[in-house]
């Protein structure tokens, strides 16, 4: 199984204060998740992948972002597709390796 280390940002913001780097975090943020709606909210949402970036800001601000129920509902059912089709290749690049080994 691949684990991935989660990137979390060190990107503080401080009240009173004006740090650049949270602007271009939050721009890139609604970047993604406007993409990401967008994706999810066509009518052919089931062939789109999703990119790595996008996975990533999932797994790391997904409970705090807030989409529609529909788009929801598609995101949802395209990553247990995604995680059903990874571990489908994880058991064949298993057995492949098994059977080098015999």
């Amino acid at each position: 199984m691949n684990c991935e280390k989660n990137s979390q940002s060190n990107i503080i913001k401080f009240p009173g204060t004006n740090n650049p780097r949270v602007d271009e975090q939050q721009k890139e943020f609604a970047k993604l998740i406007g993409d990401l709606s967008n994706k999810m909210s066509r009518y052919d949402w089931h062939v789109h992948i999703l990119s790595k970036k996008e996975l990533l800001i999932l797994s790391n601000h997904g409970e705090a972002i807030e989409l529609s129920p529909l788009i929801a509902a598609r995101l949802n059912s395209s990553l247990a597709t995604s995680l059903i089709n990874n571990s489908f290749m994880e058991d064949l690049l298993w057995a492949e390796k098994k059977r080098k080994l015999l």
